[in-house]
Formats: C-alpha cells, structure tokens, sequence
C-alpha cells in the first residue's frame, strides 16, 4: 500500500466513525426524548443510559446491517478508498446539516444516498444494485395480497359491528399491505434484501412502529384501566419500566445504526485488500465503531430531542413505556434481517402511535409533515450532495 492510498484509508476511517459520531448525535432523541419528556430520567443520565446500552448494542446483534451498507447497495468492485470518503462526505454533512435545524432525519439513508451519488458519479447507473424484477414484483405481490386479506378482515368487522364499510375497507387495505412483506420475511417465505429493502421500509418502518405502539399502548390501557384507583403509582411504576425500555431501544439502535461505520470501514478495508470480500469484520472496527455513536449521543442533539419529545404529541409515562418497548422491538425485528432501517422513522412512528390512542388529534400533524419531507429527500439530496462533490473532485485531481 503506497503512502497516498494508506492516509485516504486513515481519513476513511476517521470520517466513518465522524459519521457514527453525528448519528448518534442525531439519533440522540430516539433514545432519549420519551423518558426526558416523562420526567423519568434527568437528560444527563438518559444520555448516559442509552451511550452505555447503544455501545453494547453491536454485540448482542448481528453484523447483518454492516454487510448491507458494505455490499448490498453498490457493487463493491467499483469501491475506492476517495470513493467511499466522497460518499461518507455527502452523508456527514447532509445529517449535520438537519441536525443543526433540530431535524431529525435519517443517517442511516443519509449514508445509502452518499454512496450512491459517489458509486454513480464514478461508475454510472450499473454500479447500484437495483432491485431485480423477480424482487420488484415479490414485493408488489405481498403487498397487494396483504391488502385484500386486510381489506377483507376488516369489511367483516364492519358489517358486524354495522359500522362504515368503506372506512374500514380502506384501512384494512393500507395495514395489510404495510405488515405483509414484514411477515413474508419472518416467515421467510420471500427475501428481501439490498436497496429495494432499504427504500421499502423507508414507508413500512414508521407505519409498522406506529401500528405496533398503538396496537400495544391500547393492549396496555385496557390493562391498567381497572388499577386506576392508584394513578400516581402507576405513573411510577411506568416511570421506571420507561427507563429499562429505554436502555432496549438504545441496544437497538446501537445494533442497527451503528454497524453503518462498521459497513464503510469493512468496505474501505476490502477495498485495499486488507479484509477479504467475504471476510469477517474484525473486533477493532466493532469497539470503535460503537464507541463513536455512544460518544455521539453524549454529546446531546438537543434540538432534536426537543421536537422528538414534545414536538410530535405530549408524553405520558405509560406511552414513553410503551414507544420505547414498540421502537426497541420494530428495531431488533430489522436488524436481524440486516435491514438498515431508520431508527427515527421508528422512534416518530411509536411516538405518534401511542399518541394517537388519544385521538388523531393528539398529534401534531405540522411537525410529523415537516418530518416525512425530511425522509423523502434524504437519499437524493445526499445523493446529489456526493455525485456533485465526486464529479468536481474528479476533474481537480484527474481520479
């Protein structure tokens, strides 16, 4: 390895675990926005709570994500060291750039976009894994046989409860649809994989954690209804069951999120031939990599937080619990099928499902709008972000 190639490497590197590092600076407030908004934890020890378990997290998971990030969304062949730091480049500054304006978006995408805009600019259209046709219409087929299951479930209830028909027809349909291709993949009877699932559950991960918090935050009212003559206990008591659900989602985002510097660094490393393409990913980059995003969340996106915590609907204790436990689950269930999905698509769909067993009116639907924008734009503009500074960088230094 010459000297130029072995400081890009360093640099790579560096810029990885700065990524992780804004990650968790971001995703700060999916960890730790319910339990401040409760008054479970103090903001100084619910950041330390989720740096402690979000470190842990890499090791009670799989390394299924990284090998995503590293394989999965653009043909390693095309893969440089100045490659894979333009893309990281792009994804930095698009997250850092939300964060400053306290919005929370996604790094993991922010990182999808970057490496794509980069692998672009470098290779053309050929170099991204595209979704194969057999995938593209598994996937459509899921989804519409998930409809009229759903469509139909709920068109009996409406009858016999005499209730709308179309109404519940209609969100049948949108429910069966969005938990279908999740069941397909417990089930294991379809594999999804790569980009298209990446960009699938870019609409399926808020949906699902929204359904999964509402459907559990409902459960959990019936429950505690009849234990209502003591409220202030059980105020306590989910104030410190919120803080044990905290420290769950942290472990889950730390076994998500941060394999994204674990997925850069092992493909720099193949890149150069230090790791073989079908390596294992060595311990250092594990420690450092979950150091990084635990350092992150210490250092307190508080904006952020802010807008997570009291932006999107008021908290109770029991509805902290319950987004918490919601989100830590969704996550886990993602992580296992080496899907980098958003933890705060997530954390906003639990928030706004347990608030809206309150009402839909609960929620405020200006800040989550402001959000979904946030989402859609998130892969192209960093995208553009790393297309732009490859195509310039290029045509300077002639790579």
């Amino acid at each position: 390895m010459d000297t130029v190639t072995f400081i890009v490497v360093i640099l790579g590197i560096i810029i990885a675990l700065a990524f992780n590092f804004s990650n968790g600076r971001n995703d700060a407030s999916n960890v730790v926005a319910t339990v401040v908004a409760t008054r479970a934890l103090s903001p100084r020890y619910a950041i330390l709570l989720a740096s402690v378990c979000c470190f842990a997290g890499p090791f009670i998971f799989s390394t299924a994500v990284a090998k995503t990030i590293g394989k999965g969304i653009v043909n390693p062949e095309i893969f440089t060291p100045i490659l894979l730091l333009i893309g990281l480049c792009g994804a930095v500054f698009w997250v850092n750039f939300c964060s400053n304006y306290g919005i929370p978006v996604s790094s993991s995408h922010s990182l999808v976009g970057g490496l794509m805009g980069a692998g672009m600019a470098a290779g053309g259209l050929s170099v991204v894994n595209w979704p194969t046709a057999e995938m593209a219409i598994g996937m459509v087929y899921y989804l519409i046989i998930g409809a009229i299951i759903g469509g139909a479930l709920m068109t009996m209830i409406a009858l016999i409860f005499k209730d709308s028909v179309k109404l519940f027809l209609m969100i049948g349909a949108g429910v069966g649809a969005i938990i279908a291709v999740p069941i397909a993949m417990m089930l294991g009877i379809f594999v999804f994989s790569g980009l298209i699932a990446i960009l699938l559950f870019i609409c399926v991960s808020p949906i699902l954690g929204l359904l999964v918090s509402y459907a559990f935050t409902t459960i959990l009212t019936r429950i505690t209804a009849k234990r209502s003559s003591h409220p202030m206990l059980l105020n306590k008591w989910f104030q410190r069951a919120q803080v044990l659900a905290s420290g769950f989602q942290a472990a889950s985002l730390g076994g998500n999120d941060a394999q994204n510097a674990m997925g850069i660094i092992l493909a720099i490393l193949i890149s150069t031939g230090l790791v073989a393409s079908n390596g294992e990913l060595p311990l250092w980059v594990i420690l450092l990599s979950g150091f990084a995003i635990a350092a992150g969340i210490m250092s307190g996106g508080w904006r952020v937080i802010k807008k997570m915590g009291s932006g999107i609907t008021r908290i109770l204790p029991y509805q902290g619990f319950s987004a918490a436990v919601s989100g830590g689950a969704v996550l886990s269930f993602m992580t296992s099928f080496g899907v980098p999905v958003s933890t705060t698509h997530v954390a906003s769909g639990t928030i706004m499902g347990t608030g809206m067993t309150r009402g839909v009116g609960a929620v405020n639907w200006g800040t989550v709008r402001q959000m979904v924008t946030a989402w859609i734009i998130t892969i192209p503009c960093a995208a553009a972000v790393s297309f732009l500074a490859y195509i310039i960088l290029s045509l300077i230094f002639g790579f």
